[in-house]
């Protein structure tokens, strides 16, 4: 498995990781791409104004920008997973590169349709998608575990400072030099990661075994995920708060010129109210998620947030108005740094990608359901009623964390586990791909410990299931109480062994506590079984 960098003297707080210099490189350069891609997305809306006029087609620019995210982000995450994530990341940007270029070159000669606009969009966003699941990853290689949640939170410095500046500089250069130009800036944004990609020197990951078919490895990422409470939490408090939070967004526009009685003028005072807010929050939201902890933090930004939909909606006026945003650009910014900081410390190295997909899908889908239902009850009842609506949904998910709660305390030490469990010896020969196999373990466990061993066996039951069991139960002999069996089947000899590779330390430590309960001398004694057919030799 990859090493972590080890921690550097004197490090802590924010700047901490920007003292490792690939992590400093591949983050300004990120950054500057970020400026790119926002930059694109406004000519591309601008441009779109030009070509056909109509709300529709102008709407299908941003809908082809981000539909590749939500329908290829589980495959993209299997792909960072499964491959070098520089290599993933290295075709990401040069398939960017290309297709930027392209638009530029087309927009130029005057050969670009609304059709041609919305298609070379919509695979630029085939690019994001593929990038954003190998990204997100590649954090955890970089710094040491400490520094990881200053490291989500600088990234979601750089991409909220280019979002507070890049329509302004993408509008500027439509206006002076045409559309072309922006897309020609965002092609040549990405050259500086697809540099700092080639002089990357990446360890290579060692495993003796063939790699998982993508289908087979987005199911495994989506049982992972579905067999772990703390990321089960994250992500519905993630789409929760997404849901909700949309509303200004989406309904900013008519807010400016209904309610704030304003133009486009008081529609970029009010966005850059809402991008001040979010960036002056990201040097103080990451000591305050420290001093809180994750839960407690999104909690009260859910009451942050649903504070600045009540003044907008009761409100109208343009400082106030302001104001308001910015505390709402406090509530964006700290709820999803701290929930990405918390999908990142809960998944193992091995799935992280897939899991980080699995929760921007679900992020995006809610997202996308958000703006349209508060756009329709804003269209049917009233503006003010969308956003009271909208507020009492944002306030809504604050009491989501009494039953989803967020992971508190130290993160779980999910290295690699100390020992890994040896291959058994087998009796006869067989294929890899071969199975089911069904796994038995049998305990001896006194009558007194058999209440509590049944509650640490069920632990037991989601790593198993988590790390590619299909099936498990726990079993006690009905002739003898001190006989007990658990019993797990995975679809072959292949995927037992991958399993084997995937426990972690924390896992380890699960298996411990099972282990205190067994009496005896000798550890629990383990079968395997293969699933035999009539066309292969049982000998």
């Amino acid at each position: 498995m990859l090493t972590r960098p080890q921690r550097p003297p004197n490090s802590g707080g924010l700047t901490a990781p920007l003292r490792i210099g690939m992590f400093r490189a591949l983050w300004s350069a990120t950054m500057l791409s970020n400026f790119g891609w926002l930059i694109q997305g406004t000519a591309a809306a601008w441009l779109m104004t030009s070509l056909a006029g109509t709300a529709d087609m102008v709407a299908l620019v941003q809908t082809a920008e981000q539909l590749p995210i939500v329908v290829l982000s589980l495959l993209a995450g299997a792909a960072a997973d499964l491959w070098d994530r520089r290599v993933v990341l290295l075709i990401a940007q040069l398939w960017m590169f290309a297709v930027s270029t392209l638009l530029s070159l087309m927009t130029f000669m005057g050969l670009i349709t609304p059709w041609a606009l919305l298609g070379l969009t919509f695979a630029l966003g085939l690019g994001a998608a593929l990038q954003g699941p190998a990204s997100q990853s590649v954090m955890r290689e970089l710094v040491p575990p400490e520094d990881l949640p200053a490291a989500v939170t600088l990234s979601s410095i750089a991409y909220n400072f280019a979002r507070s500046a890049a329509p302004g500089i993408g509008g500027i250069l439509v206006a002076t030099a045409g559309a072309q130009a922006a897309f020609l800036v965002n092609a040549v944004s990405y050259i500086g990661l697809i540099a700092v990609l080639l002089f990357w020197r990446r360890p290579k990951l060692k495993d003796d075994l063939p790699r998982e078919h993508v289908a087979s490895a987005i199911i495994t990422g989506l049982r992972y995920a579905l067999e772990t409470r703390p990321i089960q939490s994250t992500v519905i408090r993630s789409a929760a708060f997404a849901f909700a939070a949309t509303a200004p967004i989406a309904l900013l526009p008519l807010v400016a010129r209904d309610l704030a009685g304003g133009g486009p003028v008081t529609y970029g005072l009010l966005l850059g109210g809402f991008g001040a807010g979010a960036m002056g929050s990201a040097f103080f939201i990451h000591t305050l998620r420290q001093k809180l902890g994750a839960d407690l933090l999104v909690r009260c930004l859910a009451v942050i947030f649903a504070l600045q939909l009540l003044i907008l909606a009761l409100v109208p006026y343009k400082i106030v108005m302001v104001f308001a945003l910015a505390l709402g650009g406090i509530g964006w910014l700290g709820s999803f740094t701290s929930l990405n900081i918390s999908i990142q410390t809960i998944s193992a190295f091995w799935v992280q990608a897939r899991i980080f997909s699995f929760y921007q899908m679900t992020q995006f889908v809610a997202m996308a359901l958000g703006s349209w239902l508060w756009g329709e009850l804003a269209v049917v009842t009233s503006l003010q009623t969308a956003l009271l609506a909208a507020g009492g949904c944002m306030l809504a998910t604050g009491f989501l964390g009494f039953v989803f709660h967020l992971p508190t305390g130290p993160a779980p030490d999910l290295r690699p586990a100390a020992t890994r469990r040896q291959d058994p010896a087998t009796a006869f020969a067989f294929r890899q791909d071969e199975g089911p196999v069904l796994v038995l373990v049998e305990y001896r466990v006194s009558v007194q410990d058999a209440r509590a061993f049944a509650r640490s066996m069920e632990e037991v039951g989601h790593l198993r299931k988590r790390n590619g069991a299909r099936h498990w139960q726990v079993f006690q002999d009905v002739a003898d109480a001190e006989h007990w069996i658990e019993a797990f089947d995975v679809r072959s000899w292949l995927d037992y062994r991958r399993q084997a590779r995937r426990a972690t330390a924390a896992d380890e430590a699960i298996e411990a506590r099972v282990r205190h309960y067994h009496k005896g001398d000798e550890p629990p004694l383990l079968r395997h079984l293969i699933a035999r057919h009539f066309d292969q030799p049982t000998t």
